[in-house]
């Protein structure tokens, strides 16, 4: 059994124990329907056993995700009730920066941002949406050198911290109404926030010069180990039925915002890189 099932076989043990569940929040029903939908009622969970923290730390987490996510399965139950903020467990010793790098600083990770930064031509004048804490931003100014670069999140603690650490102009971010001028436009696990895909794509459209690319990461299924940890992060679904699209969605999006596809990379985790040019 490879660790990423092992990790995955917890979770599905863990959503199937609390099935059906009564009294979710209702900023929680879409979780809970995910649940429903790759899970069924079993018996009561039993936490893991150290086999846990060793399936993370092969997949190259850092120990810290291994307690949070041991302390949001011991917890499902308020989580979904609302009861505790998942922040509470994530940012349990207030460094948000960790938490958050913590939780990007994995295999899959770095092999989806390499291929990312493979795509992107060398000295292109280069616009990040949410860089957050400069994982993808470090691979893609070390693979192509840009001395053109601008770094975007909707964070002030992000973009002081990236000003700082990579010397790059910084600028906060409106994912719906994205704006400026670029040779390539990349994203980690950003564009899903748009409340709708087809006016960013579009917006993105504009910012690139001809020919230009829009390269970026998205998860295109449910991920068992996030529907028990980090999405408990994101906002209901506003004008989609679901928080991520699938691949074919994706490709689908992006021809009718006018880029063709020109490069894909699918992963184990349900990640995939997307690369587009401007048609």
């Amino acid at each position: 059994m490879t660790a990423l099932q092992t990790l995955e076989d917890t979770c599905r043990q863990a959503m199937g124990a609390l099935l059906p569940f009564d009294g979710v929040a209702p900023q929680y029903a879409w979780l809970l329907e995910r649940w429903q939908a790759v899970a069924e009622p079993g018996e009561p969970f039993t936490p893991p056993g150290p086999e846990f923290e060793l399936a993370y730390a092969e997949l190259g987490f850092p120990p810290r995700m291994a307690r949070f996510h041991r302390a949001a399965l011991a917890r499902l139950p308020q989580l979904l009730r609302g009861e505790i903020a998942v922040q509470q467990l994530l940012f349990d010793d207030g460094d948000v920066l960790a938490a958050f790098s913590a939780y990007q600083d994995n295999v899959f990770t770095a092999r989806l941002n390499a291929a990312v930064a493979a795509q992107v031509p060398v000295g292109a004048k280069v616009v990040e949406l949410g860089g957050g804490t400069g994982r993808l931003t470090s691979v893609v100014l070390r693979a192509v050198g840009s001395e053109d670069y601008l770094f975007t999140d909707i964070s002030r603690l992000f973009t002081l911290e990236a000003a700082r650490r990579f010397g790059v102009r910084t600028a906060l971010l409106d994912i719906d109404e994205p704006h400026g001028t670029a040779d390539a436009v990349v994203a980690g696990h950003v564009l899903h926030n748009a409340r709708h895909i087809g006016k960013t794509l579009a917006g993105i459209h504009r910012m690139l010069s001809p020919g230009g690319r829009l390269i970026f990461t998205e998860a295109v299924r449910d991920n068992l180990v996030t529907l028990t940890s980090m999405q408990f992060l994101l906002p209901p679904p506003t004008e989609r039925d679901w928080i991520f699209l699938t691949a074919e969605q994706w490709q689908a999006e992006l021809t009718a915002a006018g880029f063709t596809l020109v490069a894909t990379l699918p992963d184990a985790s349900g990640q995939q890189m997307f690369c587009a040019e401007k048609s």
